[in-house]
């Protein structure tokens, strides 16, 4: 029989009479670890057919990496098949015992090796993570490597205009079977086809040329949800679970690596904003392929759930809401808070227009009467807080200056040691207490110019929208954070009237009538 080496195919002939396999795995560098590696598994394979009754390596690592395992086949499997083990470098030879400490501590040497490489070549690539280089294999749909830089990402101008395209469609209410029907008859390639087409040696065989124009919403979906179009990088999102079980698991957010402005965005903040609040929403699409533009802004003041929107299939338009756990549980949990859906779409389109009316004529005034309406109550708390965290940081200082003075007088003899202990911990906790009082007067003021900027980003907002002729999904979502629909009343005098509140991003609720007087 002749013995063959596991990473070629040519004969290799024998030292001896018996049968013999030289194992030789420099090649599989970063995997010398793993005892599944194909050309291991043949020579298993051999040794289980009794082809094989020797093996022979350089060193040990040559053999693997992983000592437990290592342990196990040498000192166990190798005796129990009767296979001679040998390894050049450290002079083993398992015909003569294997009762020297060289092998097993070479096998944990040699692990730990290993293990502190995989983890230098982690450190390497966060490290370069954090300096915003793109560590990915390939650029992202939208974009391409810098012919100058394999770490820096620029626009590719074909998909870039299909990726902003697709959050367009997205906002303005196309769902993602029709988004897909779309792009498929635009004959616009998948993303996978139109790298193969640009990168034709990188994949020798792929499905995706068979289907090159096919799309789906998962496609959709990663494109959506993939803040490098907002000219960030995120590093980390996912990691091995351990150093020889190398399937990949969700790693928590607050691990993520995310570096802004690495290179040009694609889309917007405002727009990604709107589009993802979009997506929270269970969108269902009507007959003609597209979503309710009012999707999860409707909500029932009596239980906080969505209202349902009815929608009739005949005349191919949506008639009404209703609240879904009336609908299934009746009045014991709550009632219809039923509004009709023209009667919706006109107050809330006529509310966006006089607010974006007095916004555009009188933008200065509009602003202050929606601080005021909004710090009204806070007012004298927050100059009252102003007062406070004034005195506090005085304080703060001068119990700074008393213990340090304390701890020289201590140390200098001026005062004694028990009279130093008997003082400090009184001013220290003082100290402490104050700093506490301190953190709390400072986010308090915070939630003033969180306000503020609230206001001023509200704003330009509303201005954009005084003439606007019907509401689309792109603008509910943009503007409005919720609509709260209370159950009809009905007066004395047999009048029905339904309070709607209108909650805009950014502001809340705003009583205009209350505000102009």
């Amino acid at each position: 029989m002749c013995a063959y080496s596991v990473f070629n195919t040519f004969p290799v002939y024998p030292l001896s009479a018996k049968p013999l396999i030289l194992l030789a795995f420099c090649r599989y560098r970063y995997h010398t670890s793993l005892f599944n590696r194909p050309a291991f598994q043949r020579m298993i394979g051999d040794i289980e057919g009794g082809k094989v009754n020797t093996v022979i390596v350089k060193d040990l690592s040559r053999f693997g990496r992983e000592y437990a395992q290592m342990g196990l086949y040498i000192e166990h499997y190798f005796e129990e098949k009767g296979v001679r083990f040998l390894s050049l470098a450290e002079n083993i030879d398992s015909s003569e015992g294997l009762n020297n400490l060289v092998l097993p501590f070479t096998n944990v040497i040699n692990s730990l090796y290993a293990r502190q490489a995989s983890e230098k070549t982690k450190a390497a690539h966060r490290a370069r993570a954090k300096n915003g280089m793109f560590l990915g294999s390939r650029a992202p749909y939208g974009y391409q490597k810098d012919p100058k830089d394999r770490h820096h990402l620029i626009v590719d101008p074909e998909a870039a205009e299909v990726v902003k395209e697709i959050f367009r469609m997205f906002a303005d209410g196309i769902g993602y079977v029709r988004m897909t029907k779309i792009l498929r008859e635009r004959n616009i390639l998948n993303p996978q086809a139109y790298f193969n087409q640009n990168n034709p040696d990188y994949y020798k065989h792929s499905d995706y040329w068979r289907k090159p124009f096919d799309w789906h919403a998962t496609s959709v979906r990663a494109i959506l949800n993939n803040p490098v179009y907002l000219g960030k990088l995120t590093f980390g999102k996912t990691k091995t679970k351990g150093f020889f079980d190398k399937h990949r698991v969700a790693t928590e957010e607050s691990d993520w690596i995310v570096v802004e402005h690495t290179h040009e965005p694609l889309v917007s903040q405002e727009l990604w904003d709107t589009v993802h609040q979009m997506m929270k929403a269970r969108r269902r699409e009507n007959s003609s392929g597209h979503v309710q533009p009012f999707v999860g802004l409707v909500k029932c003041a009596g239980c906080g759930s969505s209202l349902n929107a009815s929608y009739d299939n005949k005349k191919g338009k949506y008639t009404g809401f209703s609240c879904w756990v009336y609908k299934n549980y009746g009045k014991q949990r709550c009632t219809s808070h039923a509004i009709g859906w023209q009667t919706l779409n006109r107050l809330v389109l006529e509310d966006i227009r006089r607010n974006a009316h007095v916004a555009k004529l009188a933008s200065s005034r509009y602003m202050e009467m929606l601080l005021s309406a909004k710090l009204e109550k806070e007012k004298d708390e927050t100059a009252r807080a102003r007062r406070e965290l004034k005195k506090t940081e005085k304080r703060v200082e001068e119990l700074d200056k008393i213990l340090a003075k304390l701890y020289e007088d201590q140390a200098l003899g001026k005062i004694s040691e028990a009279r130093y202990q008997a003082m400090a911990p009184g001013y220290e906790k003082e100290q402490e207490s104050l700093k506490k009082k301190r953190d709390q007067l400072i986010a308090q003021l915070a939630h003033t110019q969180e306000v503020q900027d609230n206001v001023e980003q509200f704003v330009p907002l509303i201005q954009k929208y005084t003439d606007i002729q019907e509401l689309t999904p792109y603008i509910l979502n943009e503007l409005i954070e919720k609509i709260v629909v209370h159950e009809k009343k009905v007066d004395e005098d047999g009048s029905k009237s339904q309070l709607v509140e209108i909650h805009y991003k950014f502001v809340g609720c705003i009583d205009l009538g209350a505000m102009l007087g």
